[in-house]
């Protein structure tokens, strides 16, 4: 086994990291300095010195810098980097956007099938989702978040509609049709969220 690397290594180490992310990580160090080891606190003020963050160390004692408790754990966590914020709400509009294809594949199928209302049904709620996904990611609405929110009715409707109607379901398709719910839920309550604070930052920005 290797030696474990020395606090001086540590050091040097985290010292080439911080020159690697943004302010506003900076920024957040220097908020929960409390949680850090007294090396990485250390850095974290010498960068941002160096970036003009702050003059000082006594600019610590700033509003802004003031020490703050973590977080609580949250089942929808939230960062206090809005970069982490923004990366995962495109994540969660990726996930939509592959449930509004879901549908649209369906009404394509029906179609071929003859079942023309079905599948102009079906189609037209997936470019819906597709288009309200499209406009939440560009413009960050909450009124368009609490939209998508909504469509969940109709989906979660027809899962359980298939099911009852197939006659005789197995125990996979309700566990199938139980996590489909399930992540829709979660991702449509979680975008919502992060749709939320994204909004209040760009307001206050």
């Amino acid at each position: 086994m290797g030696k474990e690397p020395s606090e001086e290594e540590n050091r040097k180490s985290f010292e080439y990291h911080l020159k690697e992310v943004s302010n506003e990580e900076i920024i957040s160090i220097l908020r929960y300095r409390e949680h850090f080891q007294p090396h990485a606190v250390k850095e974290a003020i010498r960068e941002a010195i160096r970036r003009g963050i702050i003059q000082s160390v006594e600019d610590l004692n700033r509003e802004e810098f003031k020490p703050q408790p973590l977080p609580p754990r949250s089942l929808f966590p939230v960062s206090s980097q809005a970069p982490q914020n923004l990366a995962i709400f495109k994540s969660l509009c990726r996930i939509f956007y592959g449930f509004g294809l879901l549908p649209v594949i369906l009404g394509v199928f029906q179609f071929l099938d003859h079942n023309y209302l079905f599948a102009a049904s079906a189609i037209v709620l997936g470019l819906l989702v597709i288009v309200l996904t499209y406009r939440l990611e560009k413009e960050k609405n909450p009124l368009v978040a609490k939209a998508l929110l909504f469509l969940n009715v109709p989906a979660i409707g027809y899962a359980l509609f298939r099911i009852t109607a197939s006659g005789n379901p197995s125990t996979m398709d309700f566990v199938a049709a139980a996590i489909i719910i399930l992540v829709l839920l979660y991702t449509s309550f979680y975008l919502h969220k992060l749709t939320t604070v994204l909004s209040r930052n760009n307001e206050h920005s």
